[in-house]
């Protein structure tokens, strides 16, 4: 068990280097001098696909389902390898008609649809990763049976104060001002950062488990091929016959979110600085995901065998595993990645639908109403930066 104080006070440092980062990523943008102008910035941007559900989820899924968290990955992974012709072009379309969102880009293609955009704005799942901190904060700083958490009052819950927390990163770094092009270019240096530290901090926690905790892989694998319930994960067939059909739907539903997720539009469309980043960023994010899947499934064989008989929520095991073998330090890092896989999705998915709602719901309401009728001609910008 950590202090609540050292964890408090770790996750504030990191959030104000972010914030720090963005800053020097927005003063440089002033200057004529973009940070963001960087392929593989860029590329490792989109890597904010990756949230809190893949770092500490994907390892919970293995361990009930074996391989079955791989379709989440090999989706983007064939959309960028195969369908980057697609992509480049609605980067030009974004870039010539000066789109902002998906659900602008889906209405511009079909009619400018008001309900065909505002069902789009509707995709986001931000509560889960504010949750997905919670909850590691809570096995951090408080001694709890088995990794079972208990919810707390929302005074004491870490969910309401980091909420406030990114709110305020959202509105200082995405929503202050406004552009043509809805560029961040702090937020999205923040974000690059943010991406390599997920990564090699779960990287850290795999190589911890699998050399330090084991004797390698070889030695998990064999243990868990000794237990009748955990060798069927490491099999292709679970279940008498492999299901190639719900195999390939999930392939498919996961290639078409790496493109119409709000999160990923902006940072893959309306974050594009130049249309030859996406090159770069063709081989790059499919090799990001390959590395950070690479300990998964080990990771959560080895929980599995470690913790065998006893009641442990495996989507904990990223945390726990480091705490069991007495490495606090370790696991504070692997939070902080964690932290970092939710806070990016937070924030870009906030600044997305933000966007969305303003643009295709709120504004073309108020626009209808008398008073924004007199306005007509006159600068909104106030009035945008407030709504969102």
């Amino acid at each position: 068990m950590l202090s609540p104080t050292l964890v408090i006070s770790v996750s504030c440092v990191y959030l104000l280097a972010l914030f720090a980062i963005a800053h020097y990523g927005d003063w440089r943008a002033a200057q004529g001098r973009s940070i963001t102008a960087n392929p593989w910035v860029y590329a490792m941007s989109l890597a904010v696909y990756c949230t809190a559900w893949t770092y500490f989820g994907s390892v919970g899924r293995a361990a009930s389902g074996g391989i079955w968290f791989l379709p989440i990955y090999l989706g983007p992974t064939l959309a960028m390898v195969l369908g980057w012709l697609v992509l480049r072009k609605m980067i030009r379309i974004a870039k010539t008609y000066r789109i902002t969102s998906i659900a602008d880009f889906i209405g511009s293609r079909y009619g400018k649809s008001p309900l065909l955009a505002g069902l789009v704005t509707m995709i986001a799942y931000i509560a889960l990763q504010l949750k997905a901190v919670s909850a590691g904060y809570g096995l951090l700083t408080t001694a709890q049976d088995a990794g079972l958490t208990v919810q707390p009052h929302w005074v004491q819950d870490s969910t309401f104060y980091m909420a406030l927390a990114l709110a305020g990163f959202t509105m200082v770094f995405g929503a202050r001002h406004l552009d043509s092009a809805e560029r961040h270019e702090g937020l999205v240096a923040a974000i690059a950062l943010e991406s390599v530290v997920k990564l090699i901090a779960f990287l850290a926690v795999g190589l911890f488990v699998v050399y330090g905790m084991f004797n390698g892989l070889a030695d998990v694998f064999t243990r868990a091929h000794a237990v009748p319930e955990l060798a069927k994960l490491i099999r292709l067939e679970q279940s008498g016959s492999f299901a190639w059909t719900q195999w390939f739907a999930l392939t498919l539903l996961s290639m078409l979110s790496v493109i119409f997720l709000p999160r990923q539009f902006q940072v893959m469309v309306v974050e594009n600085v130049r249309e030859s980043h996406l090159r770069r960023a063709v081989w790059v994010f499919p090799l990001y995901l390959l590395a950070i899947n690479l300990f998964v499934l080990p990771i959560a064989v080895a929980g599995l065998l470690y913790f065998q008989g006893t009641q442990v929520n495996a989507d904990n095991f990223v945390l726990l595993l480091p705490l069991a073998a007495g490495q606090p330090a370790l696991a504070l890092f692997a939070f902080i990645g964690g932290l970092s896989a939710a806070t990016g999705m937070v924030i870009v998915e906030t600044i997305a639908v933000s966007t969305m709602v303003c643009n295709e719901l709120v504004m073309p309401l108020l626009l209808r109403t008398a008073h924004f009728k007199s306005e007509a001609g006159h600068d909104l910008t106030r009035v945008l930066l407030s709504i969102r």
